[in-house]
């Protein structure tokens, strides 16, 4: 069983068939060539997979909430605070792209959105201001990734609904990885500027850093009540998602004096076709991975792997090489959902936590935003700049191999993922 539908996954890929399509063609063919299943099972574990989970919903409501954002002029405020902060530097618009991206990350949860809404302005800013386009270009994809693993985080909730494990502790074990990804993006940022002489921002009066922090506050409290709400006990993610949704349409018109009316249809679409493809990949990965549970292959992968990799740091490493891999050719959302079944009982069995192996998976996946050939933060960097695949490569490997490092770094110090969570009582 298990073979037909890999070998049926395989063909289609080979033809050019999409991921997640194949996954559910492969599904359909295993199930007519196996008497013992029901091709009826493939939409009904499509559609219940999608109507039962109520955690699920939030996914939708962050992106919405997130492309509301980036069209008020939220990603504006906060491009402002953050030059007030940091532009003074060599390089200082550099900077600003990275904590930029922070701030923005921790309202939209998505690093598509981030580089679309970011982007935009900085890039061709950049360039203004002497910065190497594809430098630029570079910088603004890879400070991206950002975006998915500080709170909230679509692909957390993705693997805490995959896991059984709670958002908030998910949520919560983002915030130092993000941190330091921030951070170690920081280093090749400042010796690239000293080597280049890039120039630095006129420093701000304490008047324009007052006026800068006013006007980026109302941005800030989005993902201040997204967490506060949800650590307290206020609302569920689902519901801090459809409140940040309902304050970023406000956000716009009282303090930006901004409308995003007349973009909500447009929005609205936007946001529909991405829930949408991430709502057709959890279908037909859910059809895809219940065959290959009834015929008990992942437990056979799982046992060839624990025997593999005996220690939990030869899992670890495992499990990396294996993200960074797949992040060639599959979004994070599908990683996460192909894998997690498959690799969380070995973590456990080998004494990784589950909040710190969803982590692991989390960081580990989102790079797959910016490697090619189908990183999707690298083809919206495309599009703005205009430069050929060809051209960024180069550029990108200072930054990937600083988000590569960290990523070790989290994995190897465990209690940098932990540490939050146990501070707030989501781990013993």
């Amino acid at each position: 069983m298990a073979e037909t539908l890999l070998i049926a996954f395989v063909v289609c890929i080979l033809i050019g068939m999409p991921i997640s399509i194949a996954m559910g063609v492969g599904a359909l063919v295993a199930a007519i060539f196996h008497p013992a299943l029901n091709p009826i099972i493939i939409p009904t574990r499509f559609v219940g997979l999608l109507s039962d989970s109520y955690l699920l919903l939030s996914a939708p409501l962050f992106i919405l909430a997130g492309n509301i954002a980036a069209r008020g002029g939220v990603a504006r405020a906060l491009i402002d605070l953050a030059t007030a902060l940091v532009g003074r530097f060599r390089g200082g618009l550099a900077y600003v792209n990275i904590l930029a991206s922070m701030f923005f990350g921790g309202i939209s949860g998505s690093a598509v959105a981030d580089v679309s809404a970011l982007g935009t302005f900085l890039v061709p800013q950049m360039v203004r201001k002497g910065y190497n386009k594809d430098f630029s270009t570079a910088l603004t994809v890879s400070t991206a990734v950002v975006a998915p693993i500080i709170p909230p985080s679509i692909i957390a909730v993705i693997f805490a609904w995959m896991a059984d494990e709670s958002v908030a502790a998910m949520f919560v074990a983002g915030i130092v990885p993000g941190l330091l990804i921030g951070l170690g993006m920081a280093v090749p940022v400042f010796f690239i500027a000293r080597k280049r002489n890039y120039p630095k921002e006129a420093p701000p009066s304490l008047a324009e850093f007052g006026t800068a922090l006013r006007n980026a506050l109302p941005a800030l409290m989005i993902p201040v009540i997204i967490m506060g709400g949800i650590l307290i006990g206020l609302f569920t993610p689902t519901e801090a998602a459809a409140v940040a949704v309902v304050y970023a349409l406000v956000v716009p018109p009282m303090f930006y004096r901004e409308s995003v009316l007349r973009e909500l249809p447009k929005i609205f679409a936007d946001s529909a076709r991405l829930s949408g493809v991430i709502g057709l990949i959890i279908g037909f990965v859910g059809a895809f991975g219940w065959i290959l549970t009834y015929s008990k292959f992942p437990f056979m992968v799982a046992a060839s792997i624990a025997a593999m990799a005996p220690a939990w740091w030869v899992f670890v490493i495992l499990v990396i090489l294996l993200y960074l891999f797949l992040g060639t050719f599959l979004t994070p959302s599908e990683i996460i959902l192909v894998t997690v079944p498959v690799l969380l009982p070995v973590s456990t069995a080998v004494g990784v936590h589950p909040i710190h192996f969803g982590m692991i998976c989390v960081v580990a996946s989102a790079v797959g935003h910016i490697t090619p050939p189908v990183g999707l933060c690298l083809f919206v960097g495309m599009a703005i700049s205009g430069l050929p695949m060809e051209k960024l490569i180069k550029p990108l490997l200072p930054f990937l191999t600083a988000i590569v490092v960290t990523l070790l770094l989290i994995s190897f110090v465990p209690e940098l993922v932990l540490f939050l969570p146990r501070v707030f009582g989501f781990v013993q």
